[in-house]
C-alpha cells in the first residue's frame, strides 16, 4: 500500500505498508519542499501524480508531479490546472472517476490521462445531494467508502447521475477517524485524530455487508501527523 501525506507546515510524506502484515516497508519520507499553499483535500491518482486543492482560493486545484519517494521525496513545483474545486474530500477510483463532496454533494469527474491538465478532467457530473460525510476514500472503480462525524461507516456504488445504491457497514464507533483510506483489495486504513493509524480487512468490498469486516490492529500507535493522506488507488489487490 503507498500512502502519501502532506504535513501541517505543506511538506509531503510517502510511506509504503506491507498489507498483509501491517508493518511499514518504507518511510515516511518527508520532502524538504513545501506546496507553497495550504491545502484542503488530496487525491492520489498514481505512484507519481496527486491532485490537491488549495483551501480558501475559491477552489484551486494543482497537479503535484513526484520525481522520487525512495531515498528522499522529491517533486516539481505544483502545476496549477483551474479553479471551482470547492470540495472538502476528493478521491480516485483507480480507473478514470475522481470523486469530490461540496457541501453534500458528491460530484464524479473522468480522468483520461495519467497526469491531467484541465482538459483532460471532464465531466463534473453531480451524483447526488446529502452525502454529509466525514471522511472519503475509494476502495475500487465506481465504489467510495466514508465515514460520518455519529461514527457510521457506509459504503455506496454509483452508477451515475441520481443513481447510486447505500450500504451501512457500521452503526457506530468509526467517529474518531479523521481520515479514512484504501488502497484496495479490501483493505481500508482509518487515521486516528490521536495520530495512530488503524487497519481493517474487508473480505468482499462490493458486497454491502459490514459482517465481513474485520479489525486487523494498527500499523503505527503514533507518528501519524499528517493533516492530510491518501492512498494510491489498486496498490492491493485481492
Amino acid at each position: 500500500a503507498s500512502v502519501y501525506g502532506v504535513l501541517p507546515d505543506g511538506r509531503l510524506t510517502y510511506t509504503a505498508i506491507d498489507a498483509a502484515s501491517g508493518k511499514r516497508t518504507h518511510g515516511a519520507v518527508v520532502s524538504t519542499a513545501t506546496l507553497g499553499f495550504t491545502p484542503k483535500a488530496m487525491a492520489t491518482l498514481n505512484f507519481n501524480t496527486i491532485l490537491v486543492t488549495r483551501a480558501d482560493s475559491g477552489g484551486m486545484l494543482y497537479r503535484v508531479d513526484v520525481r522520487t519517494n525512495n531515498e528522499s521525496l522529491i517533486f516539481e513545483p505544483p502545476v496549477y490546472l483551474g479553479k471551482g474545486y470547492t470540495h472538502e474530500l476528493l478521491a480516485y477510483d483507480g480507473k478514470s472517476h475522481l470523486f469530490g463532496i461540496a457541501n453534500g454533494t458528491l460530484l464524479r469527474y473522468t480522468i483520461t490521462v495519467a497526469k491531467p491538465k484541465l482538459s483532460n478532467i471532464t465531466g463534473g457530473t453531480t451524483i447526488g445531494t446529502g452525502f454529509t460525510l466525514k471522511t472519503l476514500t475509494a476502495t475500487g472503480p465506481d465504489w467510495i467508502l466514508g465515514t460520518t462525524t455519529g461514527g457510521q461507516l457506509l459504503s455506496y456504488r454509483i452508477s451515475g447521475a441520481g443513481s447510486w445504491k447505500r450500504y451501512q457497514l457500521r452503526d457506530t464507533t468509526w467517529q474518531n477517524f479523521d481520515h479514512l483510506l484504501s488502497p484496495g483489495g479490501g483493505v481500508y486504513y482509518g487515521h486516528h485524530r490521536e495520530n495512530s493509524l488503524h487497519r481493517y480487512f474487508d473480505s468482499d468490498p462490493y458486497d454491502g455487508q459490514g459482517g465481513d469486516l474485520t479489525g486487523q490492529g494498527t500499523v503505527d500507535t503514533s507518528g501519524w501527523s499528517q493533516s492530510l493522506l491518501s492512498a494510491q488507488p489498486a496498490t492491493v489487490t485481492s
